[in-house]
C-alpha cells in the first residue's frame, strides 16, 4: 500500500516542481528592423519575429525612441492595389510566431525625430496583453536597414 500511494503522489510532487501556470508567457523576438527613410521624408517602415511560449498573447502598441507615433499595420492586395490599414491589436497563440515583415503586416514608424542611416540602432518598446489581462513588454533593439535590403 505504500509503495502504491507513493507512485499516485509522484506526478503531483512532479507537477509542483515545474513551471507553473502563473509563470505566464514568455516573449522572444529575431530580426528587429526600420528601414531608413527616404530623402526628405519622416516616415519608415518596420518588421520584426516575435514568438511566445506559454500562452496566447496580444500585441496592442508599440513605441519608439526614433518617432512620435508607430502603428501596427496590416497590408493585402485588392484588385491589383495594395491596401495597408492600422490595426489595434494582433493575437499571437502559444508557441507561434508573429511576422511583421515588408508585403505583410509590418509598422509603420510616423513623425521621426531624427535622421536614421543604415546601420544605425533604434529601440522599440511593445505592449502585449495576455489572456488574464496582464500587460506585458517587449523592449527590441532594431537595425536600421538601407532602401533595397
Amino acid at each position: 500500500m505504500k509503495r502504491l500511494s507513493a507512485l499516485l503522489l509522484a506526478p503531483a510532487l512532479l507537477a509542483a516542481c515545474g513551471p507553473s501556470a502563473s509563470d505566464g508567457p514568455v516573449l522572444s523576438y529575431e530580426d528587429a528592423f526600420i528601414m531608413a527613410p527616404i530623402a526628405g521624408r519622416d516616415v519608415a517602415m518596420g518588421g520584426i519575429e516575435i514568438s511566445v511560449k506559454g500562452g496566447d498573447v496580444t500585441l496592442t502598441s508599440a513605441i519608439s525612441d526614433v518617432a512620435r507615433t508607430v502603428e501596427i499595420h496590416t497590408m493585402e492586395m485588392n484588385d491589383g492595389t495594395m491596401q495597408m490599414r492600422p490595426v489595434d491589436s494582433l493575437t499571437i497563440a502559444d508557441g507561434e510566431t508573429l511576422t511583421l515583415e515588408r508585403g505583410g503586416n509590418h509598422l509603420m514608424f510616423f513623425g521621426l525625430v531624427e535622421d536614421l542611416a543604415a546601420g544605425e540602432m533604434a529601440n522599440i518598446s511593445f505592449t502585449f496583453e495576455t489572456e488574464e489581462g496582464e500587460p506585458l513588454t517587449l523592449e527590441a533593439e532594431a537595425e536600421v536597414r538601407a532602401q533595397g535590403e
